[in-house]
C-alpha cells in the first residue's frame, strides 16, 4: 500500500512546488489584489479618476498652465484627461507609437497607465514564461510617480508593470523600462512637459501643478 501511494505523493509535491513557484512570481499581482480587497472592507479606498488623451484636453491642460507662467496663479489643477494629453503628448515618439488605447488613472502619488503595447520590443527574457504566448498586442499597465526633475523635463518612475493582468517581479520593472528606451543606463520614462511646472503633487481628485516661486 505504501508502494501504491508514493506516485501520488509525488505529484502532489510537484503540484505544491508548482504552486509556490506561481505564486512567488506573480506575487506583486497577489499583493496587490490583498489590498484592494482589505482596503474596499476597510472602506479607505479613494475613487480614482480616468481619462484619455485628446486635442481639446491638451488645449485646456495648456490654458491652466499659461496661467503659471504669465497670469499670476499659484497653481492649477489638471484632470484625468488633461494629465493624459499632457503625458501622451510628451512622450518620446518612438515609444507613443508603441502605445494605443492609452488612458491615465490618476492615483494618491502616481499615475497608472492602461494601454496595448506593441511586444515586438519586449526583452524576453525579462517577460518569463509569458513570452511564448505574446501576440503582436497585449494590454499592458504600468504604476509609479511622476516628478519633475528640470525646466521641460519629468521623469516617469515605474514601480509596477503588468501584461496581460500577470505582473513582473518589481526589481525587473527597471530593466524592462532601459531595455524598451534602449539605454542600458535609463531606469525611468523620460516625459517632456510644459514650461513653468516646477512640481506636480497627483491626487485621485486631480493633479496639481505648482509654476515658480513669485519674486
Amino acid at each position: 500500500m505504501g508502494c501504491l501511494a508514493a506516485p501520488f505523493k509525488f505529484v502532489g509535491c510537484l503540484g505544491l512546488l508548482a504552486a509556490l513557484f506561481i505564486g512567488w512570481l506573480y506575487r506583486d499581482r497577489l499583493s496587490s489584489e490583498a489590498r484592494k480587497v482589505f482596503g474596499s472592507i476597510a472602506g479607505k479606498e479613494a475613487p480614482a479618476a480616468a481619462g484619455r488623451p485628446g486635442s481639446r484636453s491638451l488645449v485646456t491642460a495648456h490654458a491652466k498652465i499659461d496661467s503659471l507662467n504669465g497670469w499670476g496663479a499659484d497653481s492649477v489643477v489638471l484632470s484625468a484627461s488633461e494629465v493624459a494629453s499632457m503625458i501622451g503628448a510628451g512622450l518620446d515618439p518612438s515609444l507613443r507609437s508603441q502605445l494605443d488605447s492609452l488612458q491615465v488613472e490618476l492615483q494618491d502619488g502616481s499615475i497608472a497607465v492602461r494601454a496595448r503595447l506593441a511586444t515586438a520590443r519586449l526583452p524576453r527574457e525579462l517577460v518569463g514564461p509569458l513570452s511564448v504566448a505574446l501576440k503582436p498586442t497585449e494590454p499592458i499597465e504600468a504604476a509609479g510617480p511622476l516628478t519633475v526633475v528640470g525646466s521641460r523635463k519629468a521623469e516617469w518612475a515605474l514601480r509596477s508593470f503588468s501584461i496581460r493582468g500577470f505582473p513582473l517581479p518589481r526589481d525587473a520593472v527597471p530593466k524592462l523600462v532601459s531595455k524598451a528606451l534602449g539605454d542600458p543606463t535609463r531606469k525611468t520614462v523620460p516625459v517632456r512637459i510644459p514650461a513653468g511646472i516646477r512640481e506636480i503633487r497627483l491626487r485621485p481628485s486631480g493633479a496639481t501643478l505648482y509654476g515658480a516661486p513669485r519674486a
